[in-house]
């Protein structure tokens, strides 16, 4: 009998092994959620969700050849507080000109010119001396000064800056390193890591980070629904920042805000480096002999610094002067609310600019060799560090001298005035009126009479004993209140000064008007327009000059030619009334003077083919019947 083969059974649960899935799988897997981001991203850019943080745009279709630092950029640090500093609107060309000179600023409140506006900040006053001693060169000084911003937004500035083909940047920064937003002891923090900041700050710069943290602040909210005090809501910016008010001298927070600063200057200059682009950094000054310390905090190892600033006064009155020096700057180092910056980051800039073989300009030196017993206090500044109004032109000067020296000014042709005569004729000149030192004053009053400069709680004793006393106090607490504009407060004035006759008042109301905003036309042809109607028809040249320059049109080329015409000056007369009757709005007038104006140049024909142009618009004007006699009666 056969032996039959065993046969396989057919075994339905038994499992062939199974295939790896193909690559592509896994970078499919991968790819969905890169793309769910990017499409959200594209998705938030396209319906303008949250902020837009370009460093520099476009920012008005007025002027749509000019960058402007972006006003929304400040939002980006200050995320959640009760107030956000301004940007300042310093324009420059989109396209860089080929004989401009370009100038970046950076720096805090005090570089932006707080308390004042910005026509009395350094970097203008820099610009304006500039401008009138390389009259052919197009200047360009960009101030980034933003009120409570400290060396992360400076970093975080930097590349952008460098697209923009600098010629040089100035620093002067320091003092907010520990209450500046992001900060080591800020309410606008997000810890001590500089590396984590900086990744935050570039990641925030995509609008998926933003919903994020706007979801967050969002539920957040939902469990915090206790209302703001009217107290808490009216502190000024400075108050608000104050996170840690307790920084003892030495402490692991205090070292954290040099380093801080140390690393975020050094990561700036490589950069700035690496583009070949000077800089001059500024070391820091502030009122040490006016200014007693915010906080006193005894330790183990320093005294109170309330007693060692009234040591100094003591030392002061006896003659001590030396030891009246070092006690009134140990007293600033020992004050724990940390608002000027300690000597220790004046030591990081000089080093830096060792390592770097970087050019520095010692403010504070400058400062002191000006200061009785070489104490800066209130002959420079107006509070605990923002310099008055000397000693902004000083730092601009100081900046100025140094680029003189290493040969960093423009390449045009200098004009031909002397140091002292180009200082003599910006002082006279200087666009700052008492409509701006009394809003300057209100600044200070309401900053120095709250904390930290009073207990907390304390009533702004300063601003309610304030006495309003003349038409300017009225109009500066109106901007104040933000209740006008600060442009329409000055044209409100000038107005004011035109009816009763005060011409030079008026002019120069107008003037602080133009300086602010150097590329509006309005503000020129509203002073031009006065002075020509009240018959200073001289003095408004100059504004139709520059008018011209911004926007050349029929009021700027009609004004040009008639005022020449009218000084007897037929031959610059006759161009611009040439270019002014081209526009459609050329009126019989307009077409008489142009006749005139040819006649005067000697040229009869087309005296006569715009004497008959002026008649068709107007046959019965008498004085066009009349000329048009005469220069026939002359031809024949």
């Amino acid at each position: 009998m056969k032996k039959q083969k065993p046969q396989k059974q057919n075994n339905s649960n038994s499992q062939t092994p199974s295939k790896n899935p193909p690559k592509w799988f896994y970078l499919v897997l991968l790819l969905i959620p890169i793309l769910f981001f990017v499409l959200l991203e594209i998705g938030l850019r396209a319906f303008n969700y949250g902020h837009d943080f370009t460093v520099f745009k476009v920012v008005t279709d007025y002027h749509p050849d000019k960058l402007f630092l972006n006003p929304e950029i400040p939002y980006k640090y200050f995320y959640g507080t009760r107030s956000v500093p301004s940007a300042l609107p310093d324009g420059f060309d989109k396209d860089k000109k080929e004989n401009a000179f370009r100038v970046f600023v950076l720096g805090g409140s005090s570089t932006a010119g707080w308390p004042y506006v910005p026509n009395a900040s350094f970097p203008r006053q820099l610009k304006r001396k500039l401008e009138l001693l390389y009259p052919n060169n197009n200047i360009e000084v960009i101030n980034l000064g933003i009120s409570a911003i400290n060396s992360y937004t400076l970093r975080d500035f930097i590349p952008a800056v460098l697209e923009q083909k600098p010629d040089l940047i100035l620093i002067y920064a320091g003092h907010n390193e520990y209450y500046g937003a992001l900060g080591v002891a800020s309410t606008v923090s997000i810890g001590s890591s500089r590396k984590l900041v900086n990744l935050y700050l570039w990641l925030y710069n995509f609008k998926i980070t933003q919903l994020l943290r706007d979801a967050i602040s969002w539920v957040w909210g939902l469990f915090n629904k206790a209302g703001e005090t009217t107290e808490a809501s009216n502190e000024t910016l400075m108050s608000q920042m104050i996170g840690n008010s307790l920084i003892a001298y030495e402490s692991d927070d205090y070292k954290k805000g040099i380093e801080q600063f140390e690393g975020n200057l050094i990561d700036m200059i490589e950069m700035i480096r690496e583009k070949n682009v000077p800089v001059i950094i500024g070391k820091l000054t502030c009122n040490l002999r006016d200014q007693k310390p915010f906080v006193s905090l005894k330790t183990d190892k320093y005294p109170p610094a309330d007693e060692v600033f009234q040591r100094a006064n003591d030392e002061l009155n006896k003659g001590n002067i030396s030891e009246a020096q070092n006690l009134f700057l140990l007293a600033k180092e020992y004050d724990a609310l940390r608002f000027r910056a300690p000597e220790k980051i004046n030591d990081v800039i000089s080093d830096i600019g060792r390592k770097y073989n970087l050019p520095v300009v010692d403010i504070d030196s400058v400062f002191r060799e000006l200061s009785p017993y070489k104490l800066v206090g209130y002959n420079l500044t107006v509070d605990h560090l923002h310099p008055n109004i000397d000693g902004y032109r000083l730092i601009a000067e100081t900046f100025y001298k140094e680029m003189k020296k290493i040969n960093l000014l423009p390449k045009g042709e200098r004009a031909n005035l002397t140091e002292a005569k180009a200082d003599s004729i910006l002082a006279a000149n200087f666009p700052f009126t008492a409509l701006d030192s009394t809003l300057a004053n209100f600044s200070i009053i309401v900053l120095t009479g709250q904390y930290p400069f009073v207990p907390k709680g304390t009533p702004n004793y300063k601003m309610i004993n304030y006495k309003m006393s003349s038409i300017v106090d009225t109009i500066a607490a109106a901007i104040f209140n933000k209740q006008l504009k600060w442009e329409t407060a000055h044209s409100k004035l000038a107005e004011y000064y035109l009816n009763r006759n005060e011409i030079d008042k008026f002019v120069r109301e107008m003037e602080a008007i133009i300086a602010e905003r150097p590329y509006y036309d309005v503000p020129y042809r509203t002073i031009t327009a006065y002075l020509i109607d009240k018959g200073y028809i001289e003095r408004a040249i100059p504004y139709l000059k520059k008018l011209d320059a911004i926007k050349s049109d029929f009021f700027s080329n009609k004004w040009l030619g008639q005022v020449y015409l009218k000084l007897n000056d037929a031959k610059t007369s006759l161009p611009y009334l040439q270019k002014a009757v081209q526009f459609k709005e050329a009126d019989y007038q307009l077409w008489y003077n142009l006749a005139g104006a040819y006649y005067l140049n000697g040229n009869v024909d087309l005296a006569i083919t715009s004497i008959e142009r002026s008649l068709q618009l107007n046959p019965k004007n008498p004085l066009a019947i009349n000329f048009y006699n005469q220069i026939k009666s002359l031809r024949q």
